[in-house]
């Protein structure tokens, strides 16, 4: 399974998010690892609306199934918002 997103929060804020994690094993500065699902986070420039700008970090999740939904949807939870 593989899940490919951009979301729009700095790299740094997601790679402490797996730092954290007990469960998640670092293999390299911005690739983790949650049982047989690699995690890698690679930083994109930022997007510019007018004076706005905000980060954006690709973040790829890829291995069995079961690995991958479960640290996707901790991640989601971590970071989704409810309206602002």
């Amino acid at each position: 399974m593989q899940i490919d997103e951009i979301w729009s929060i700095s790299a740094e804020r997601i790679r402490a998010f797996f730092l954290i994690q007990d469960d998640v094993r670092q293999d390299e500065e911005d690739t983790f690892s949650y049982g047989h699902c690699m995690v890698r986070i690679l930083p994109l420039p930022p997007r510019t609306i007018g004076r706005f700008c905000f980060p954006q970090t690709k973040v790829k999740f890829e291995g069995p199934e079961l690995d991958t939904e479960e640290i996707h949807r901790r991640f989601v939870l971590q970071f989704i918002s409810a309206g602002g």
